[in-house]
């Protein structure tokens, strides 16, 4: 994983009720809540999703504390760098060990870490390379001017292959050993959907992330698009109360329902 570039005059803006831009300091823009007065969908679909919850799973941070113990601490960042990204980053945690002295907002899978991923420099264990350098990434091809920087990625356009490499980054754990914790992305990568065939492919984000036609910001004058929907269901739910606990419970259900006969007992 790729250490931070500095941002020291980063500016961006936060919408208010009048429409107006209000400049946030670098700090508030690391913050999800900074995102949800012009993007309140997308936050809420967030706030209750599995990237949300992923430092706050007491089952993530009971298995990291026993691999701590039982390495003698040689497990280091090794989960908690995909599970808090940010906390790894900005040197607020080096174990997870301290999420409780953590700010809250840099727990789990945030927006600032997603938007601002520029490469992939690798297959498994984040070799994400953030560039946080204030514009926020995203499957855009014309961005209107806006209270922040934005940009076409084609790691954030589901239509595009090279989308899936950057859910990959963590969705493949491997450990020094070579074991293979968890292989979704390999698994996505020799299936049938990873083709060059439009017709026939399937980005992780065309399942996990579907669109419908919508402004992607609550803002007068804001062009209708494609807008995604971050609440990106898999096959877990949140064991402890958690925001949109029911909505996505109910989400991830919908999927099996379409894949297998199943059913969750939570």
């Amino acid at each position: 994983m790729k250490r931070l570039v500095p941002a020291v005059a980063l500016a961006l803006f936060a919408c208010d009720d009048g429409g107006e831009a209000t400049p946030l300091s670098f700090e508030q823009t690391l913050d999800p809540a900074a995102c949800k007065d012009c993007h309140p969908d997308h936050y809420r679909q967030w706030s209750g999703s599995m990237h949300a919850y992923a430092a706050t799973d007491p089952v993530f941070r009971a298995m990291n504390a026993r691999g701590q113990r039982e390495t003698e601490g040689a497990l280091g960042d090794f989960c908690i760098q995909c599970h808090a990204p940010l906390a790894v980053q900005l040197g607020y945690t080096t174990d997870g060990l301290n999420l409780d002295d953590v700010p809250a907002h840099l727990h789990g899978v945030t927006c600032a870490f997603c938007h601002s991923v520029e490469a992939v420099e690798g297959t498994h264990n984040n070799p994400l390379r953030l560039a946080m350098d204030g514009v926020m990434r995203a499957a855009v091809r014309d961005p209107i001017d806006s209270p922040h920087r934005a940009a076409y990625s084609p790691l954030h356009d589901r239509d595009d292959l090279r989308s899936s490499a950057l859910c990959g980054a963590c969705h493949d754990v491997v450990t020094p050993a070579g074991v293979h914790l968890e292989r979704s992305y390999k698994e996505w990568q020799d299936s049938l959907f990873n083709s060059t065939n439009p017709a026939q492919r399937n980005t992780c984000n065309d399942c996990h992330m579907p669109g419908r036609t919508a402004p992607i910001a609550d803002v007068a004058g804001v062009p209708v698009r494609r807008q995604h929907d971050h609440s990106m269901p898999g096959v877990d739910t949140a064991l402890v109360d958690f925001p949109e606990r029911e909505a996505q419970r109910a989400r991830v259900q919908r999927d099996l329902d379409t894949l297998l006969v199943a059913e969750l007992c939570v």
